[in-house]
């Protein structure tokens, strides 16, 4: 899933209202924890080291903009398993642990095999407080637990596990990055005079899984880290570990962060991981950000919408009939634009069907920019289908491949359904 940079909002710091176990009382977790249940319904239930079985809520319902924390306690240190899965098939998790001051310890997004969350890590005796909350800030509904590695798991896992695989770590999200965790030094020294060339490094993520540069004054940078085959997702994190912002899959499986606004002068950390294969090669770079140049590869990637003034091309199908057929060769990399007129109110059935070596995406966009959907794969295939309701009035569609090595031909159509009483 095509996913974009998103730097955690202030918001976030809401707890979702949790009804049910009494709240843990002196457990705050900087904050997170205030107000929130303990997962045994109290102290002496809650303590992971002690319980027959895993910890857990059940259909846990996060508002958007907000995380929803439970609290839980070790009695010993051990080895920990945590689990976020969504309850729709369209929900996303996010899963966060905090120690009892607060610290990030862990994050994940999708380790837990589709779009659940899953970590597990090494914990000292204490309090913690785990939280869940939605991919860029969205509502869901999600079922949490908390387990030692001997339980059964909520989640399925990528591929089908991760303790014991030999080459792999036990945890399977990112440990943050401190001011004493090792890492590999971008440049020599504060990097703002080589921003405009980029500074770049090329390792593979087990060999080199965190990078540290320091700005001398404030900058606005563009992070990438590419290798499709490797699946790279990364972190940025400030120089005390706290998280600024993550990204998987901003173009096919490579990721992108653009900071837009200046970061202030200070030491900075890039951290990252694999989903599919840690020992290949991942080129990760750092320049300026470039805002025409950033929205040129939104443009080229289908992610935004460019203008109608003729500074992109965009192919004008005119008066739109009720069916539109057009087979079109669709590059990799490059998001094929299209604009249509839509006379009468309606519904728009978007197809795109590969004639020979695609895998197509398809985006569908109001005339002021507006995403109103986007669909890969559909009905069990590689193709798209997408059902959008229009009014009258201009649209884009953007038609692109997956992945930069598809280069074949496309069959687009479009088919228009108006109400009976038209």
């Amino acid at each position: 899933m095509a996913a974009h940079r998103r730097t955690l909002p202030a918001a976030l710091v809401a707890l979702a209202a949790l009804a049910g176990p009494a709240a843990a009382q002196g457990v705050s977790c900087g904050g997170v924890g205030d107000g929130a249940p303990w997962l045994g319904g109290a102290r002496e239930g809650s303590d992971l080291a002690t319980v027959a079985a895993p910890l857990g809520l059940s259909n846990l319902a996060v508002a958007p903009g907000t995380r929803a924390a439970a609290v839980f306690t070790l009695g010993r240190p051990m080895a920990v398993r945590l689990e976020a899965a969504p309850v729709d098939a369209f929900g996303d998790t996010i899963v966060e642990l905090f120690d009892g001051n607060g610290r990030l310890v862990v994050l994940d997004d999708d380790s837990g095999g589709g779009l659940a969350s899953r970590a597990e890590v090494e914990l000292p005796a204490g309090d913690y407080c785990v939280a869940v909350t939605g991919y860029a800030g969205l509502g869901v509904t999600a079922n949490l637990q908390v387990s030692r590695l001997e339980m059964a798991a909520l989640t399925p896992g990528l591929a089908g596990g991760f303790s014991g695989t030999e080459g792999m770590p036990l945890f399977v999200g990112v440990q943050p990055c401190l001011p004493g965790t090792p890492a590999t030094p971008l440049g020599q020294g504060p990097v703002d005079a080589q921003l405009m060339q980029g500074l770049r490094a090329t390792n593979t993520i087990l060999g080199a899984p965190y990078y540290r540069f320091t700005l001398a004054s404030p900058q606005a940078l563009t992070i990438r880290a590419d290798n499709p085959a490797a699946d790279p997702y990364i972190y940025l994190f400030d120089g005390q570990g706290v998280l600024l912002a993550e990204n998987d899959d901003y173009e096919s499986l490579n990721s992108r962060i653009d900071m837009t606004r200046p970061l202030p002068a200070g030491d900075y950390c890039i951290a990252m991981r694999s989903l599919s294969d840690p020992n290949l090669p991942v080129t990760v770079t750092v320049t300026g950000f470039d805002a025409r140049a950033a929205a040129a590869e939104q443009y080229a990637s289908g992610e935004a919408a460019p203008p109608l003034d003729g500074s992109w091309p965009v192919t004008d199908l005119g008066r739109l009939p009720p069916m539109l057929s057009r087979d079109w060769r669709v590059p990799g990399g490059q998001a094929q634009w299209f604009v249509m007129e839509v006379p009468t109110p309606g519904l728009l059935l978007v197809t795109a069907d590969e004639i020979n070596d695609s895998d197509p995406v398809v985006t569908f966009f109001d005339a002021a920019g507006r995403m109103l959907g986007m669909n890969d794969d559909s009905n069990g295939t590689l193709n798209s289908q997408l059902a959008v309701p229009v009014r009258p009035g201009r649209y884009l569609l953007a038609v692109r491949q997956y992945a930069p090595s598809y280069q074949g031909m496309i069959r687009i159509g479009v088919t228009r359904y108006v109400p009976a009483t038209q």
